[in-house]
């Protein structure tokens, strides 16, 4: 390898090495508040949907942000989607899953 091919792979070299430190920099993290701790606590948001849907039970919970508040989102083994304020334990919202094989056009295409 001679010295001007040496030095274009150093300068190669060089240029990959700043552009990735540009790219990879880590920015200050802001806080937002929507970024707050809920008062409510997960056992608590699972416990009064469950009061609420006797004879059901939590597959999943998650917590979201729900109209610019904290919520806990609490699945449920029915496709019941319950939506709980996570500071003052209400219910703000109940959604129903989707069935994809309920839809007549698409039965034919899902997996049995």
């Amino acid at each position: 390898m001679t010295i001007k091919q040496t030095l274009i792979a150093a300068c190669g070299i060089l240029a990959l090495m700043l552009t990735g430190n540009l790219l990879l920099r880590t920015k200050p993290v802001q806080a937002s508040p929507l970024s707050t701790t809920p008062t409510v606590t997960m056992v608590e948001a699972v416990e009064t949907v469950l009061a609420a849907n006797p004879g059901t039970a939590a597959i999943d919970v998650n917590l979201e942000h729900e109209n610019n508040k904290l919520a806990w989102e609490v699945e449920l083994n029915n496709d019941l989607e319950v939506y709980i304020d996570a500071d003052t334990k209400e219910i703000v919202k109940t959604e129903q899953g989707w069935n994809l094989a309920d839809v007549p056009f698409l039965a034919n295409w899902m997996p049995n």
